[in-house]
Parts: structure tokens; C-alpha cells; sequence
């Protein structure tokens, strides 16, 4: 049965990655349509979350997305928190740079608009905050993960500040996003979290065995940027977040 369910689940998913790549090649090839072009995001929101059904995820979401313009800074447990969020709204997503390189994902993310960072280069934060800081003056919902790593959905490492400088820059709503992953008993789900040394074929394999994947969303209450300083800023959305997901 979970070999059945994972050939028929990954057949699925290799089959919806080439409508993936037709959707992309047909907009932003063919029809030249910015990546914040209405129709173009409506077919992105929904690929992206037709992902997460694949999968086996039931998303349940508590609250609403902020307004356009907003900063999303969300907890990171897995390479499925990317299409879990982008299927529940509109987002523009920032990402490490070597990630434009991977054969079809990058190509995918790059034509879809994905802010690239550089890690480690020297300037490579200042370019990240100034590229947010664009999205942001330009009413795209831009989503960070103010960790800089992925955890276990049991801890939650400390908000680094330096990205929530572009919130205050264009004046922009923070929104705290609080994501976790359960099996069918209610508990943290075990095999989501994507952690070293795990190849990603090696995560993907043991979640298209599961059954079922309940997945909880909360968008918490916006925060003014200009309130406070944005250490303050990253220690209370890392909070909420905290709070949400009842962790310590």
C-alpha cells in the first residue's frame, strides 16, 4: 500500500511540474508577462498549492494574510513551507542563490519572480534588503524566514533583524507566520522537517509514504514597523510566532 502511494503520488507530482514548466514557459516565454501580472500569480497560487494536495497536506489557516505591501517572517520547517504559503496567497519569495541554479526549480522560481540573496558575499545582505525593499514600495507581499535555517517545528531559533530592515525602509506591515506540520494523531509530524543530512529526494520519498499531513497556518496579527526599532521588531515577531506553535 505505501509503495502504491508513493509511485501514484510522485507520478503525480513529476506530471504537475511539467504543467508547471508549460504555465511558465507560455507566460513569461511566450506571452513576456511580469511575474506580479493578476493571471499569472492566480496560476501560481494555484500550482503551488496543488503541491501540498499532492503530498497528502489538509491546510488548515487561522486568519488572513496582510494587505499587499507586507512582510511575511515565517518559521522554516521544510521545502514545502514554499508551496504551502505561496498557495495560500499571493507572495514573493526570497531565497538563497544557488537555488537558480538547480535544473527545472530554479528556472521555475527565477521566471516566478524569487528574490535570490547571496550568502556570505560581502554586500550580499544589503542587496537582499534593497531587492525587499523594492517588492515591498511596489505592493508585493514579500516572505522571509528570519531563522536563516530550517528547524525541527519542535524549536524555534532566534529572528535575525538584518531583513526586517526593509520593512522599516518602505514602511511596510510585518505579519508574523506560524507554520506546523502534525500526523493524524495531532502530534509534531517527525519526517516533514527537511534536516541535514537529508537529501531532498530522501525527504520527499519518506512524506509521499504518508497518509495524511495535517498542516496548520496562522497569520498572526500585523505589526507596525515604525514602532519599533527593528531588533524589537524580529524579537516580537519571533515571539508570536513562539507563541503560536506553543513553544517555550
Amino acid at each position: 500500500m505505501i509503495r502504491l502511494r508513493r509511485l501514484f503520488r510522485l507520478t503525480q507530482l513529476a506530471l504537475h511540474v511539467l504543467v508547471g514548466v508549460i504555465i511558465t514557459a507560455i507566460y513569461a516565454g511566450l506571452l513576456r508577462r511580469a511575474a506580479i501580472d493578476p493571471s499569472y500569480q492566480q496560476l501560481r497560487r494555484w500550482w503551488l498549492g496543488r503541491i501540498v494536495r499532492i503530498v497528502g497536506g489538509q491546510v488548515t489557516t487561522y486568519g488572513e494574510p496582510a494587505p499587499a505591501g507586507s512582510l511575511l517572517a515565517a518559521n522554516h520547517v521544510s521545502w514545502l513551507d514554499i508551496a504551502l504559503l505561496g498557495g495560500q496567497t499571493e507572495v514573493t519569495f526570497l531565497s538563497k542563490s544557488e537555488v537558480k541554479s538547480w535544473p527545472v526549480i530554479g528556472w521555475l522560481a527565477d521566471k516566478s519572480g524569487t528574490l535570490f540573496i547571496e550568502r556570505g558575499k560581502s554586500g550580499g545582505a544589503k542587496g537582499a534588503s534593497d531587492k525587499i525593499t523594492s517588492s515591498l514600495e511596489h505592493q508585493e507581499r514579500v516572505l522571509i524566514f528570519p531563522e536563516g535555517t530550517i528547524t525541527d517545528n519542535i524549536h524555534l531559533l532566534p529572528f535575525h533583524a538584518r531583513l526586517f530592515a526593509a520593512a522599516v525602509t518602505a514602511n511596510a506591515l510585518i505579519q508574523p507566520v506560524a507554520i506546523h506540520y502534525q500526523n493524524t494523531q495531532g502530534q509534531t509530524h517527525p519526517l516533514v522537517p527537511y534536516l541535514e543530512p537529508q537529501t531532498l529526494m530522501q525527504n520527499l520519498w519518506r512524506i509521499l509514504a504518508e497518509p495524511k499531513i495535517l498542516i496548520a497556518v496562522h497569520f498572526l496579527p500585523p505589526i507596525d514597523s515604525q514602532a519599533v526599532p527593528r531588533k524589537e521588531l524580529a524579537s516580537y515577531s519571533e515571539q508570536q510566532v513562539r507563541s503560536a506553535l506553543k513553544l517555550n
